[in-house]
């Protein structure tokens, strides 16, 4: 029989049988604790039972690793897994720690998309869905479980995953300021980290990612350029080295925060580039502001960038967009004064 033991706000299961090695694993639910129990022990009455707890080379963590490691071992550009996408398949690998490829199940998908749902879009999520099914389908491990197929099935029929939309969310007045006022302290060295990636979002254009991955060595007040690896579906790696022209806007931000954080390395120390828009997203909860989304910020910054004259030629330098098409979206303007910046 099964062993059930609730602690810290999961149900760990053990199953003990002469012949085969222990098997655990924890549950948010007592009747999914049950309802596993009752198919591992059956496949064990039955013979069909895979025992894979002394294969490590099976588990999705390692399998997130290998995935990595292949992708980086071609890169010649430098187009390494890095910024979002990295940071999408690292909460994979930390949320299926130590579950077999063969031993995940229908109900383990559909919790870990729940949780992510709670703070990300719905876009993002799928994003990260696919990354997950890439991981297990192209790996050198074969297996007949499609729990994860499946449970992208359900998710998209309910349209709790769908594909990108286009957005055309600004700020509204007084919202930055809020959350300025949540990402700021009584003192100035006791501002969180948040209101420096907030600000140079707002006056960059740049994307979570970049921002993220922006290393003091990347930026040259001299001569007024932020050198970043941005996307580009024409090269080799799927990236291509871009610099950036620095608006004033963003050089005060960038010095502001060189001036509180440090001028060393990285920027922002954060782990995973989807902490930024996370945190972001608790601040917008906590203070009552609704459907705004990190990357906003960028929909936001461009916006501002043609109200205040410029031309398109260069936001288009800024942005960073590979064609002139693609900065339509942008019009969606404010009436201004507009002057040329």
């Amino acid at each position: 029989m099964a062993t059930i033991r609730f602690r810290a706000g999961k149900y760990f299961t053990e199953i003990r049988r002469k012949g085969f090695s222990p098997k655990r694993k924890s549950f948010q639910t007592k009747a999914a604790a049950k309802a596993w129990a009752r198919r591992v022990e059956s496949s064990m009455d039955n013979g069909s039972y895979i025992d894979t707890n002394g294969s490590g080379s099976v588990s999705i963590d390692l399998l997130v690793d290998e995935a990595i490691a292949n992708i980086n071992k071609f890169s010649k550009t430098g187009g390494l897994v890095q910024g979002p996408k990295l940071s999408q398949l690292n909460q994979l690998k930390e949320y299926f720690h130590g579950v077999s490829i063969h031993d995940i199940e229908y109900e383990d998908v559909l919790t870990f998309a729940a949780e992510r749902r709670e703070t990300v879009a719905a876009s993002t999520l799928q994003t990260q869905m696919y990354y997950l099914k890439q991981v297990i389908t192209e790996s050198r491990i074969k297996t007949a479980n499609t729990s994860v197929s499946d449970a992208i099935k359900w998710l998209t029929k309910k349209k709790l995953i769908v594909s990108s939309v286009h957005r055309v969310r600004r700020l509204e007045p007084g919202e930055y300021e809020a959350l300025v006022a949540e990402a700021s302290g009584t003192r100035l060295h006791e501002r969180h980290w948040i209101f420096h990636v907030m600000e140079i979002a707002v006056e960059s254009g740049m994307r979570q990612g970049e921002i993220h991955a922006l290393k003091w060595e990347d930026i040259d007040f001299d001569k007024g350029i932020i050198t970043s690896m941005r996307k580009d579906k024409d090269s080799e790696g799927g990236k291509k080295l871009h610099r950036i022209p620095m608006l004033r806007g963003a050089r005060e931000a960038l010095l502001r925060a060189q001036d509180e954080l440090g001028g060393s390395g990285r920027l922002f120390k954060v782990q995973r580039a989807a902490s930024i828009s996370d945190k972001f997203a608790r601040m917008c909860a906590r203070i009552g502001i609704f459907d705004l989304r990190f990357h906003d910020l960028r929909h936001e910054a461009i916006s501002r960038m043609f109200e205040r004259g410029m031309r398109i030629e260069r936001v288009q330098m800024v942005s960073g967009h590979s064609s002139l098409e693609q900065l339509q979206r942008y019009t969606n303007l404010r009436l201004l004064n507009c002057t040329e910046y």
